[in-house]
């Protein structure tokens, strides 16, 4: 266990750090698709898996800053530093002593801290509500935890914050990056680009969209891995504090469990087989923590009781197809493109702020119709997803259709979609190749 000693400063540790800050060049920034204001008298979080481009977005509103507010008002600090280890919420004001020193702000101009990662310091909130109080800074937060999504802490900050989610990037970013117009899908229908799109619709669902991977594809493999040890022992083992080889084991039966269903009694099994002793909750213990850490996200059943929705197993999606393609070799397209779609509605519904994502089967039949995602918003069922490998007419399967009308008649909504591989029509059932779901507004 860490003894904290609270009397030892760490001005010196932040003042090299906001040196290294102040001499620093910004890199080259691609605008991503999210708006966040500069202007508003709230907290800032911006959310998102790690490796996602959060730390990007931050340069972006930085550069934007340095157009009307003087460099040294604004203050960038990675609280994952390697001088700044075992922060607690008490040491933060070391870091406003040191950036006085260092920076020397002008007080007749807005003064902007923006503050990466800020989950690993123990007690922040507390920390950032009192700097909040005394209205000297816009604040701005980032962090790869569901705990500073606004509903997770509007209690705290006594619904004086505001959060953006940050996945890595979406298909239709991918596309911008590549200088593909993707103004009017029914000219990309028919056009000679079509070829081209559906081409990059086939990389992004193999590698996925981390930002730092599309750049450096020839080193994609270990980029990767590297990526699900940051998750594995840093997201999840440190700030739990969890063994690292159950994790690595509980992270390679989650991940080989994508877009499919997963028990906690199943994950004991799998543990005891291979000889890991496990208490039975653990499994799912172990799942609210990846889950916590935005990379692994379970998805309960659509019930009209809480208590009933818990019975049932969970599907499990990830928060990259990359991730699934470095732990399973390659990457299932029809599994895969129902990742896709999941990814996607998180970034729609803002992780779930906006509207409620369930999955559907049908009632008391562990093998029974079933519909991939229900959305719900306001209480209501708004409409009825099944995702499919469907390239034309001959591979619509009975099943798919099925399971959506039953859905349909028992939860009484008829927006009922299939999202297709490269198959559309419109009638009772929409049916709508992923890629141009994928670019819809």
């Amino acid at each position: 266990m860490r003894i904290k000693l609270h009397f030892v400063s760490r001005v010196e540790d932040f003042r090299k750090v906001i040196a290294e800050w102040f001499t620093r060049t910004l890199p080259e920034i691609h605008e991503r698709d999210i708006d966040i204001p500069l202007d508003v008298d709230v907290v800032v979080s911006i959310v998102g898996p790690r490796r996602s481009g959060k730390t990007f977005m931050v340069y972006s509103l930085i550069s934007k800053l340095r157009r009307f507010v003087p460099t040294r008002n604004v203050l960038y600090i990675n609280m994952e530093h390697e001088r700044l280890r075992h922060l607690s919420a008490e040491d933060l004001g070391d870091l406003i002593t040191a950036y006085y020193e260092i920076g020397k702000p002008d007080h007749m101009k807005p003064i902007y801290l923006f503050l990466d990662e800020i989950q690993v310091v123990d007690g922040w909130s507390r920390w950032i509500n009192r700097i909040y109080e005394s209205k000297n800074y816009h604040i701005y937060l980032t962090g790869s935890t569901s705990q500073l999504l606004s509903r997770e802490i509007a209690t705290e900050m006594r619904g004086r914050s505001v959060s953006y989610t940050v996945f890595p990037y979406s298909y239709r970013e991918i596309l911008k990056l590549r200088d593909i117009d993707i103004a009017d899908t029914e000219i990309l229908a028919i056009s000679e680009k079509r070829g081209e799109i559906i081409a990059v619709l086939e990389e992004y669902l193999q590698h996925g969209g981390y930002p730092e991977i599309l750049d450096n594809p020839q080193i994609r493999e270990k980029l990767l891995q590297s990526y699900i040890d940051a998750i594995v022992l840093r997201d999840v083992g440190e700030r739990f504090n969890v063994e690292p080889l159950l994790l690595s084991y509980m992270f390679e039966y989650l991940s080989s469990s994508y877009s499919k269903y997963f028990s906690g009694s199943k994950a004991y099994q799998f543990l005891r087989t291979i000889k890991y002793p496990v208490g039975k909750d653990r499994p799912l213990q172990v799942l609210s923590y990846f889950n916590e850490a935005l990379s692994v996200f379970p998805v309960e059943i659509f019930s009209r009781g809480s208590r009933a929705g818990k019975q049932y197993p969970r599907k499990i999606y990830l928060a990259d197809n990359g991730l699934i393609a470095s732990m399973n070799g390659d990457v299932d397209y029809g599994r895969g493109m129902e990742n896709l779609v999941f990814i996607e509605l998180c970034r729609r519904s803002e992780l779930f702020t906006k509207f409620n994502v369930f999955y559907w089967r049908e009632y008391g039949k562990s093998e029974g119709r079933e519909v991939d995602f229900v959305i719900v918003k306001g209480g209501r069922v708004s409409e009825l997803i099944n995702v499919s490998y469907i390239r034309s007419r001959e591979d619509v399967m009975e099943g798919e259709t099925v399971g959506l009308e039953m859905a349909s008649r028992e939860l009484k909504c008829n927006h009922k979609t299939i999202i297709t591989w490269d198959y559309g029509e419109n009638g009772n059932i929409r049916y709508i190749p992923l890629w141009e779901w994928l670019l819809e507004k």
